[in-house]
């Protein structure tokens, strides 16, 4: 009053009075603030949150479910959901065995996706499903996150099949998503790990005409063609009836197109893949170093925690990759390194391939634009740089190595 009263007489008001109502106003604000906190905080956690991870045995999979127990008391990430793990019903038990001695919170499905959406409409039921009788409508204070990661990778002779499991995985899913009832599917979120695989083949001209950005779509690889083109064109088919039937049903959903996987594997006894056994390769000399556009397993599953965290995300597109690649006697060389450091293998052995220049987009160039959107939609995600990559996983597979032969 003494402020205002001096303001309205336009005469100067007293140094002791101004700082005095500055105090004030900041106080205010932060009651104010804090108010505002205090209800989202409130209506955060009135909502049931949960997770359901399919192919969670596998190299992704795992790696999501252990970023989700935020075992490294990460404080970005938000409290630990409750997770539904799916997996092959030969692997339930194990899982069930691996997983209880982490955390109360999480809960193992047997998973076919070719089961026509039979396992994925079970695991829907346990999420709606709270107090083990009748199925619940009224979902409102359920929110639900699948992370559809499932799918063949792996080579094989008949490899149209297993493109058309791929898409049929994907459409089964998105079709039990679609059938639930107005109230729950309200509640339920779809994110879809594609695949650079779905954003271009390869040689296939940018539309920019210099880079790949998440507006690209693979047009150009053929079913049929050979192992490796009719699993880029299942994943593109995979995601486009994902997009057709999210769009159709009103499904929130988002679609991450990871490039090539490479890291640690974070259960060294039973983890496998095509990523592992391709370094596994390089730091015996059984193959040459190769320049690869990749991203970190633990950047990947990451930014699918953090999908899941955020509006943001809801009907994009996200590629999630370093822009350019790094040459393979950049790589090659902190192979050796670290061969050396740990004394374990032949880092004489390890070799590049000094034959590919990149083909299309040289190696070092520009070749997807995504640095911005990963920063924008993913809340300041960047991904670690390559060479950290390739140590980190070099290191447990040579050590696993090592376990080996001293066995």
């Amino acid at each position: 009053d003494i402020y205002k009263t001096h303001k309205r007489k336009k005469e100067s008001v007293p140094l002791d009075i101004i700082v005095m109502f500055e105090r004030f106003n900041r106080v205010l604000s932060l009651t104010v603030l804090a108010s505002v906190l205090l209800v989202s905080v409130d209506a955060f956690s009135a909502a049931s949150k949960k997770i359901v991870v399919t192919g969670a045995s596998g190299y992704l999979g795992r790696e999501i479910v252990n970023t989700l127990l935020n075992e490294e008391g990460d404080e970005e990430i938000l409290s630990t959901p409750e997770v539904i793990c799916l997996v092959r019903g030969s692997r339930v038990e194990e899982e069930k065995l691996y997983w209880g001695s982490k955390s109360s919170t999480i809960k193992v499905m047997p998973y076919d996706m070719l089961d026509g959406g039979t396992s994925i409409k079970n695991a829907l039921s346990s999420v709606f499903n709270d107090d083990g009788k009748e199925v619940r409508d009224d979902a409102s204070d359920i929110e639900c996150c699948i992370l559809h990661v499932a799918s063949v990778f792996s080579l094989c002779d008949d490899h149209e099949t297993m493109a058309h499991d791929n898409v049929k995985g994907a459409k089964d899913l998105m079709n039990a998503v679609a059938n639930l009832s107005a109230n729950q599917k309200d509640q339920v979120r779809v994110i879809l790990t594609s695949s650079m695989a779905g954003v271009r083949a390869g040689g296939q001209i940018p539309l920019n005409g210099k880079y790949y950005t998440h507006k690209d779509w693979n047009v150009e690889s053929q079913l049929g063609a050979s192992w490796g083109a009719s699993y880029q064109w299942s994943k593109a088919a995979s995601e486009k009836v994902a997009w057709d039937i999210a769009k159709e049903s009103g499904i929130q959903f988002t679609s991450l197109n990871p490039a090539f996987i490479f890291g640690p594997p974070s259960n060294r006894e039973s983890s496998a893949s095509f990523s592992i056994e391709t370094v596994s390769k390089w730091i015996t000399g059984e193959s040459p170093v190769q320049s690869r556009l990749c991203v970190d397993v633990r950047d990947v599953a990451r930014a699918h925690v953090l999908a899941s965290q955020t509006d943001k995300t809801v009907n994009e597109r996200i590629i999630i990759s370093r822009e350019a690649r790094i040459s393979s006697e950049i790589i090659a060389e902190e192979l050796k390194k670290l061969a050396i450091e740990l004394g374990i293998g032949d880092p004489d052995k390890i070799h590049p391939d000094t034959a590919f220049d990149g083909g299309l987009i040289k190696i070092g160039d520009r070749e997807v634009a995504c640095d911005e959107r990963m920063v924008d939609l993913l809340d300041g995600f960047k991904c670690r740089p390559v060479e950290e990559t390739m140590r980190d996983m070099a290191k447990v597979l040579l050590e696993i190595d090592r376990v080996a032969d001293e066995a």
